[in-house]
């Protein structure tokens, strides 16, 4: 049951929040424990259609994973009880899914669990790697520096993440916005526009007589491309929800001009800034790297660092397999080389996080000067076939006339 509660904490300021809990006095009592005064507590009733459209859409946002993960770690580091901690990120977090896994991990936790366990059984929101490090903190004892090194990482993944999706959007959202402005006016527009063109006796220029025919073509059938166009993406994102489809898209994308140059840089970061922490944290090398394969979010990556934990096993080094391939550049391979010689692999790492996070800052930062001739000259090109083919017939036919 979800109760809404309007209570005050002990700074005497008011809160507003959700409550999950099995009945009103569980929900009080998980309140008070917090230290918050009751104003009031009702029982929020079900949304139908919340719940059934858009409940197998639940998940944890990065933005809020962030903020709970750096919270826990601010909280345990201050030596407040775990327990104490997770009750009041619960009451704060943003997302009511995540209040709900947590108030699950509590009870976890009161049932005799221990916090990495609690979280295992939680695999929609709490990674592999975030169970790994928790667990691997608390057999060392060093469960606050697990936390905290747990935080920075998460917010290093945020932040290559926003740094991606960046990079993605600004092209993605003026090619989308070229092509549905360029299609309304190609079917509701120019017909009208090129009537008078049609019904001269003007010898109209080639392109103008494309244009015509396309035009004419888009007003006739366009609600046939729109169907066709929205069949086409639907089938596409089909595909790249399959296993092989994945691997294909994610092997395309790299070879995009421009942006394989960031993305290399963001997944390489995301690579070794994960492995590092694993390997801090106490585990092999065989079940870091395959955690990390995990989390790197290419399947053209993952597929290399499995090959390399088989490598491994028959005794080569990771730099020896990483040669082998062209998504690794040169400076990863020989910085990893370095570390095996020396037996200090993490902090060979630690640099090649620390030089391509930069790298993708950089990057993405002067993405928009490297894109904007580009799309300019795109305009140009459009701009420039319009004129020539409607303006320069219009003139002739005027001529014509006088």
């Amino acid at each position: 049951m979800k109760f809404k509660y309007i209570a005050i904490d002990s700074h005497n300021k008011k809160q507003e929040g959700y409550v999950q809990a099995d009945n009103r006095e569980k929900a009080v009592k998980m309140l008070k424990e917090t230290e918050l005064k009751i104003i009031s507590l009702k029982l929020e009733k079900p949304n139908f259609f919340k719940e059934k459209v858009f409940g197998g859409l639940k998940r944890v946002s990065a933005k809020d994973f962030v903020i709970f993960s750096r919270q826990l770690s601010i909280l345990v580091d201050a030596n407040v009880p775990l327990l104490q901690a997770l009750r009041t990120l619960r009451l704060q977090v943003g997302s009511e899914f995540l209040a709900l896994k947590i108030q699950q991990v509590i009870a976890d936790i009161e049932g005799g669990s221990s916090l990495g366990e609690a979280f295992e059984k939680h695999p929609e929101v709490f990674s592999r790697f975030y169970v790994n490090m928790v667990k691997a903190g608390e057999m060392s004892g060093s469960l606050q520096k697990s936390l905290n090194d747990l935080a920075d990482n998460i917010e290093k993944n945020y932040d290559l993440s926003k740094n991606l999706k960046s990079a993605m959007y600004y092209p993605g959202f003026i090619l989308s916005a070229m092509i549905i402005v360029g299609f309304s006016m190609m079917a509701f527009v120019m017909p009208k526009l090129l009537a008078i063109l049609s019904e001269s006796n003007v010898v109209l220029p080639l392109q103008t007589r494309l244009l015509i025919w396309l035009s004419d073509f888009c007003a006739a059938y366009w609600w046939g491309i729109i169907i066709v166009v929205v069949g086409i993406i639907t089938i596409l994102v089909y595909y790249i929800r399959t296993e092989d489809g994945r691997r294909d898209y994610d092997s395309f994308i790299l070879k995009i001009p421009i942006f394989n140059n960031i993305l290399r840089d963001i997944y390489i970061a995301r690579f070794s800034g994960n492995l590092t922490s694993l390997l801090q944290s106490g585990l092999t090398i065989n079940v870091a790297l395959i955690i990390t394969s995990d989390i790197i979010g290419n399947e053209v990556y993952r597929e290399a660092l499995m090959e390399t934990v088989g490598e491994i096993k028959k005794g080569e080094k990771i730099g020896e397999v990483f040669d082998r391939y062209d998504i690794f550049p040169p400076l990863v391979i020989q910085m990893i080389q370095v570390g095996e010689i020396t037996g200090r692999i993490d902090h060979s790492l630690s640099k090649i996080t620390e030089f391509y996070t930069k790298e993708a800052d950089n990057l993405v930062k002067n993405f928009s000067t490297l894109i904007e001739p580009i799309i300019m000259v795109i305009l140009a090109i459009g701009v420039g076939i319009l004129v020539s083919a409607v303006l320069l017939p219009i003139y002739q036919v005027a001529t014509s006339m006088s």
